[in-house]
């Protein structure tokens, strides 16, 4: 059995006060492993600082309103020291009433003009991001070998395509805010420096205390995010199983189970959720709060601070406003902590120093003249698994037809997957008319190519779109002369939609033998150099069979053919054949040899162990 692997069981171990710093140390490496434009942090931060600025300048000629208006104005300017400093010049600057609304006006428009470029921009890198993520991890999916994908479970790598990746425009914009309210911070700091130090001491304490409160829910935020990630991934594989096993579910009166199964991880779903909206909850009263209090201390020591009704004032104003960047802050510190498991997820999927990948080769291979050999290929699926291959040799004369003859589990299957390339193997080689089967360019050797097999990989699509998957450039015509030559369009052609039927879930809207014939219908469109029939003709009647065999015999004169089969006749009609018995090769030569080697009766030999 292959071992499942977890994505994201490394983010799950964190513990502690370090969760905030792993998590921005996660998406920092995820985001050096997507790309992102260098420009694009700085100009945030700057148009971040800006709007911060535009804001409290705003703040201080509104403050130089109040005082005017209430009669302060010289109390103000003499005592709030820089601050007063500041004042003075406002104040000779923008005499008059209507000049100060007019500045307040200006000052508001600008921040609200720099906040919304600054939104603007940031949607659409986060959404590149995002873009860029996907795109990498579809292309991983493709590129990466075939064995490392199936380590995991169809509904995880469904989740890190579909969910995850779409995360990282939302712990971007977290992390760019973070930078633009500890900017927002620091000016509002300045501000109030320049207005009392002593209060600002007594802010700059208070703030400490509230985010360290704060900064208690970061473990809370980690285990929220594992545990909806394991809920999320439970939900889809559910919903897989649904969708994907619908017939079976109903043909076995299954459905009350699978309906409380989903309905038990459906209600998970929601308590995560809630514990999510929860967690938000808690940020906003806690730094009311803690700044409420703040302020009373400020106030109840006005003596020590020395701080008259102007300096009060403006103390207030500040600190009210500096507050919802604080708990933005630690919002957003939450947020990225909340997604960490996805992004540790995330990132060990785009990951490529612990993955392998097929090589692309670069011999040129033009056409097969001589004989495709396995030279004491060994293969095992797993390090722990037992080994398929065992040191086996033979070879596949080229021009001719090759049975490949054994019983289930005896390692055909595992000799197709190598000659397509989807394994390299653990010992040994795979030599293609003198070379090395890694070293030819691997696109180049797949087109000579084509399959059909008795578990025909069909794509969720229509009829055409299955049959084109062997050429995609194939016009209609050569896809229906192909459909017909395989028997599909007998089947087909009188349903409404034709070949612009929908197959369904692997086919499932098709019987087992229309299945394969849309698989044969796909190789004969490929019309390849080497063509590999794994038991793809077992579902046939006989009469279909020998019409299809006909047809592929004409077609495939004087090229290479594989076929694996149980049926005697079709071996005795092979040029060639090999017996493989538990990974290790009983016999090769023509079939009447390897026949009589095997001392296999037809009665015997025609049982479906052999397939």
């Amino acid at each position: 059995m292959v071992k499942r692997t977890d994505l994201g069981a490394g983010g799950a171990q964190l513990k502690g006060k370090g969760a905030a710093r792993v998590a921005l140390a996660d998406l920092n490496r995820l985001l050096a492993t997507v790309g992102k434009p260098a420009w694009t942090t700085p100009v945030l931060v700057l148009l971040g600082f800006f709007s911060s600025l535009a804001e409290t300048l705003g703040i201080t000629l509104v403050l130089l309103f109040v005082y005017s208006a209430s009669g302060h104005m010289e109390e103000s300017i003499a005592g709030s020291g820089i601050f007063g400093v500041l004042l003075n010049r406002y104040a000779t600057s923008f005499n008059g009433s209507l000049v100060l609304a007019g500045a307040i006006l200006v000052a508001i428009i600008a921040r609200a003009g720099l906040s919304l470029l600054y939104n603007l921009i940031s949607s659409r890198i986060g959404e590149t991001i995002s873009e860029r993520a996907r795109n990498r991890v579809h292309q991983q999916y493709l590129s990466v070998s075939f064995g490392y994908l199936q380590r995991f479970e169809q509904a995880q790598l469904l989740e890190v395509l579909g969910t995850e990746s779409y995360l990282v425009a939302s712990a971007y914009h977290s992390f760019t805010r973070l930078v633009i309210n500890g900017s927002s911070v620091i000016v509002f700091a300045v501000f109030l420096l320049a207005l009392s130090w002593k209060i600002t001491l007594i802010a700059v304490v208070g703030s400490v205390v509230i985010a360290f409160g704060l900064r208690q829910f970061s473990d809370w935020a980690r285990e929220l995010g594992a545990r909806s990630r394991v809920v999320t991934k439970a939900l889809s594989e559910q919903m897989l199983v649904t969708v994907q096993g619908m017939r079976t579910i109903r043909a076995y009166g299954q459905e009350e189970i699978h309906q409380q199964r989903f309905a038990n991880l459906s209600s998970n779903a929601r308590e995560t959720s809630l514990g999510s909206a929860r967690l938000s909850s808690w940020i906003e009263p806690i730094t009311e709060v803690g700044y409420l209090g703040m302020l009373c201390v400020i106030i109840a020591g006005a003596d020590w601070t020395n701080t008259g009704f102007a300096v009060t004032i403006g103390a207030v104003a500040l600190l009210y406003r500096l507050q919802p960047h604080v708990r933005e802050f630690e919002s957003n510190l939450l947020n990225i902590v909340h997604l960490q498991p996805q992004l540790r997820s995330l990132w060990t999927m785009l990951d490529r120093g612990d993955k392998r990948y097929p090589a692309k080769g670069h011999i040129a291979l033009q056409g097969l003249e001589k004989d495709i050999e396995f030279r004491d290929v060994s293969f095992r699926y797993q390090l722990d698994s037992p080994q398929v291959l065992n040191g086996v040799s033979f070879h596949i004369p080229v021009g001719k037809t090759t049975a490949l003859i054994g019983a289930s589990g005896a390692g055909k299957t595992t000799i197709v997957n190598l000659l397509l390339r989807l394994y390299e193997p653990d010992a040994g080689e795979i030599v293609v008319d003198g070379e090395r089967l890694n070293e030819l360019q691997r696109v180049e050797w797949l087109s000579m190519l084509a399959i059909a097999g008795q578990d025909v990989d069909l794509i969720e699509g229509t009829v055409l779109d299955n049959i084109r998957m062997a050429d995609s450039k194939a016009s209609i015509e050569e896809v229906i002369a192909a459909a017909r030559g395989a028997g599909v369009a007998e089947f087909v052609e009188p349903l409404p939609e034709s070949y612009d039927t929908w197959v369904g879930y692997e086919g499932l809207n098709f019987s087992g033998g229309q299945r394969q014939r849309i698989g044969l219908a796909r190789a004969i469109l490929r019309n390849p150099k080497f063509l590999i029939l794994d038991e793809a003709m077992s579902a046939l009647d006989l009469g279909l069979e020998n019409r299809i065999r006909h047809l592929i015999g004409s077609r495939m004169e004087g090229r290479t053919m594989l076929i694996i089969t149980h049926r005697l006749e079709t071996i005795k009609t092979a040029d060639h054949a090999i017996w493989i018995e538990n990974g290790r090769v009983k016999g090769e030569g023509s079939p009447e040899r390897v026949l009589a080697e095997a001392k296999v009766e037809l009665e015997t030999f025609d049982r479906e162990e052999y397939c």
